[in-house]
């Protein structure tokens, strides 16, 4: 019986313990907006630069553009994104819409330990 006790209390210092550092390393928002900034940045690179034209130097000043607008990508992405504190974990609804003739994106991420996955994408 003591035995089941002490691993009852082992159990559930471990359990409290990793509760704790799910929630301190919980990535706040200015985090989030860093991490989809860099991974917007990356796909706008490949996916849209990549497929202008090479005439007159076009793909690198859509490169060139892309970096230094950061700030502004990076505000977009902060004003279109909603947080849900889970206190464990947190998870980031964003919708970009730049403009009505350009798609609009819809993505949503979960955050824990520190780190961000990106699990649904949606272009509309």
């Amino acid at each position: 019986m003591k035995k089941i006790k002490t691993g009852a209390i082992v159990g559930g210092c471990v359990l409290l313990g990793l509760g704790g550092a799910l929630a301190i390393t919980n990535p706040e928002q200015d985090a989030y907006d860093d991490f989809a900034t860099q991974a917007a940045i990356a796909y706008l690179k490949s996916e849209v630069c990549a497929k202008v034209p090479t005439t007159f130097g076009l793909q690198r000043v859509c490169q060139s553009e892309l970096e230094s607008n950061q700030a502004k990508i990076k505000q977009i992405i902060a004003e279109g994104t909603q947080r849900q504190n889970f206190v464990l974990f947190s998870r980031y609804t964003t919708n970009l819409s730049i403009s009505p003739d350009l798609p609009s994106y819809h993505v949503e991420s979960v955050g824990a330990l520190g780190q961000f996955i990106i699990y649904k994408t949606q272009k509309r």
